[in-house]
């Protein structure tokens, strides 16, 4: 909600946040009347029961963002694989929760959910005030083909969110400065947008990025940019995390934060990294630690998150009301956790699904999931550091995992080295070769 407070919502904003009209109630996706979750919600703020999450000011425009916001991309689904329809009953019961305790900030996108993400939270959001909630979108610049295809694409986003403009309105996934040049300067496509927000179409314009320096070097002083929205979190600060934090600060740029989890492997690390945490703050969440983190640093604006269960919006939640930054010790104790962590050799994917489909129907993401987590648990083989005994072992342990989790098909022997995927990755994965290397074991 644009709330000036953080402290309890009245009841009086409460009756006016949840007092649903008839014609509201209709047009929404979950059956109001009688629904045991909404009315909880109701008594709880209407009594003062719920304190909002922590905001943060944006001092570009003045905006006051909630600090966790609401990422798009990682709906609930009714049944397993990536063309699982979206359960849009769950999506409204996240979203009312996440609303009711000040989560004002939505991250869409165009080709999230296949394409179906933008018109469910549009439905999903149609029955607050408009001015009560942030949603951001994307212009698909990988997608754009001629010049008219960017008009077309951002009339179509606003028709498919239900809404007449944008708050924070992206250039999606800046990955190389060839096609930046070609989709944004030389179609016009960054002139447009500029127009569309001379109109009031779109209230702050950035990127979302995922590059090298040189790119980003390129980028960051073409144009004035309102935000930019940054892969960051513990593990990657190290990488080039510090360069793009430490570049928007200097510039006094807001960031927003992408993938503060990793695709999901910073919130359950290694067991002996667990124990450092564990050890010291047993209360908490593994995932709490890296947002706390994010939290920390003063020109993160907000930090997204995919809540795909209840449980993450409620452990979000707790962790940025009343936010607490990490203390001296607490970072000290981070840093021997990464340590350890760092100490395996996984695969940095972070199942975004970027390089999906596969021409040859290869689950890319599942087969990183499945030789991450043989890692995590100490059942990959290596000949160099393991007896001839032990390596046979390691091996059989390791084939039948992946027999049992892709018996249907999907796994990584079906990889023909087509390259389609290596362009697509934000990580910059070099995919085939990973595959061929993981087959070989398999």
């Amino acid at each position: 909600m644009k709330d000036n407070s953080n402290k309890a919502i009245s009841r009086r904003k409460a009756l006016k946040i949840f007092g649903l009209g008839a014609a509201a109630l209709a047009a929404s996706t979950v059956p109001f009347k009688n629904n045991p979750f909404i009315e909880n919600l109701q008594a709880k703020a209407a009594n003062g029961d719920i304190t909002p999450v922590d905001k943060r000011l944006n001092s570009k425009n003045g905006d006051k963002i909630s600090m966790i916001g609401f990422g798009c991309m990682r709906f609930p689904t009714n049944g397993p694989g990536r063309n699982a329809p979206v359960d849009e009953a769950k999506v409204q019961e996240l979203v009312d929760y996440a609303y009711a305790h000040g989560i004002n900030y939505y991250d869409t996108a165009y080709v999230y959910h296949g394409g179906k993400s933008e018109g469910i939270i549009g439905k999903a959001l149609k029955k607050y005030p408009r001015d009560s909630y942030y949603l951001a979108d994307k212009m698909p610049g990988y997608l754009v083909k001629q010049k008219e295809d960017i008009a077309k694409f951002f009339e179509e986003q606003l028709v498919r969110c239900g809404v007449d403009y944008f708050d924070y309105y992206l250039l999606h996934s800046i990955s190389d400065i060839k096609s930046y040049d070609k989709v944004y300067e030389e179609m016009g496509g960054y002139a447009y947008l500029l127009e569309q927000k001379k109109k009031g179409r779109i209230k702050s314009l950035g990127f979302s990025f995922h590059s090298d320096r040189a790119c980003w070097d390129h980028v960051i002083d073409l144009h004035d940019w309102d935000f930019v929205q940054i892969q960051l979190n513990y593990i990657d600060w190290k990488k080039d995390g510090e360069y793009l934090y430490e570049s928007l600060a200097k510039r006094k740029i807001p960031a927003v934060i992408m993938e503060p989890l990793l695709g999901g492997r910073l919130a359950n690390l290694s067991d002996s990294a667990n124990k450092i945490l564990k050890d010291l703050n047993p209360d908490n969440t593994i995932a709490s630690w890296a947002f706390r983190y994010l939290g920390s640093l003063p020109n993160v604006l907000v930090s997204l998150s995919g809540m795909t269960y209840m449980e993450h919006l409620t452990d979000n939640i707790k962790t940025f009301t009343n936010f607490k930054p990490l203390t001296l010790q607490e970072q000290t104790t981070l840093q021997k956790a990464i340590l350890e962590y760092q100490s395996y050799k996984r695969i940095n994917c972070t199942t975004c699904r970027y390089c999906m489909p596969c021409p040859f129907e290869v689950e890319i993401p599942s087969v990183f999931t499945t030789y991450n987590e043989l890692v995590m648990n100490g059942h990959v083989p290596n000949k160099e550091s393991q007896s001839a005994e032990e390596y046979a072992k390691k091996k059989a342990e390791f084939a039948e995992a992946f027999r049992k989790e892709f018996a249907e098909g999907g796994g990584p022997e079906k990889c023909a080295s087509c390259q389609e995927c290596v362009s697509k990755c934000p990580q910059h994965l070099p995919i085939p070769d990973l595959m061929d290397r993981i087959a070989r074991e398999f």
